[in-house]
Order: structure tokens, then C-alpha cells, then sequence
């Protein structure tokens, strides 16, 4: 059976980009300033678009980072399925003897052990059987 997991950013990382998010955010408000008083519309809108689009990202990195140790589940985190272990290994070994027995039997034909003809047949075989 699959299990759930959860990947999320460590205790490090989240301060690491709440720093960032601190410097893209000085910088969005001060920039905005020069264009005010400039009198550039577009860019005025840009840089309140751009300071949004900060303060979300920084809402979202505090948000962890307070609610790092309790539920999981509820922070903002990516589920990933992890695959069942006994079927991956299985998946594993089946290509391992699949391709084993190209081998061995590529060895027994260069050794004289079979002739080319059998060599053909049992390549079919090995060949059409689920891998």
C-alpha cells in the first residue's frame, strides 16, 4: 500500500527566504517611492503588484515557520505518494534476471555451449516474457 508524505522546507530555509522576502520587500517600497515621484503610472502599478506578490510569499514562509512542529498536514506543504518498497524491489528483480539471462546465455553461445540456431530460440523466449 502507497503512503503519503509531506516534503517541506527546513527550519533554515524558511528563515533564509524570510530574509529574502524581507529584502525583495525594503527594496519593492523603495523603488515605489522613486516612482512616484517620478509620476511613472505603469511602473507604480507594477511595484504594488510586485510588493503583493512579496508580502503573499512571505505570508506563506511565516506561516510555516510558526506552525513548523504542530499538524503537518495543514502547513503548506507538497503530499507526495511514496511507492510501495516490495514492488519497486520486485520491478528490480525482475528486470535483474531478465537481463541476467541475456547474458548468460550470450555467454554460453560465445563459449559453443549452443549453437546459434538455439541461441535464436531461446532470445525469443527470454524476449517475449514480461519484463
Amino acid at each position: 500500500m502507497a503512503q503519503k508524505a509531506y516534503v517541506r522546507a527546513t527550519k533554515p530555509a524558511l528563515i533564509v527566504g524570510i530574509i529574502a522576502i524581507a529584502a525583495f520587500l525594503l527594496f519593492g517600497i523603495i523603488f515605489f517611492f522613486f516612482l512616484m515621484k517620478e509620476d511613472a503610472g505603469v511602473g507604480m502599478i507594477f511595484m504594488v503588484f510586485w510588493i503583493f506578490v512579496v508580502m503573499l510569499i512571505g505570508g506563506v514562509l511565516i506561516y510555516n515557520l510558526v506552525n513548523y512542529g504542530k499538524n503537518v498536514e495543514r502547513n503548506v506543504a507538497e503530499e507526495i505518494v511514496v511507492p510501495d518498497v516490495t514492488r519497486v524491489q520486485e520491478t528490480i528483480k525482475t528486470v535483474d534476471d531478465f537481463a541476467d539471462g541475456l547474458r548468460k546465455l550470450e555467454s554460453l553461445r560465445r563459449e559453443g555451449i549452443i549453437s546459434e540456431e538455439e541461441f535464436k530460440k531461446k532470445r525469443a523466449e527470454i524476449m517475449e516474457r514480461k519484463w
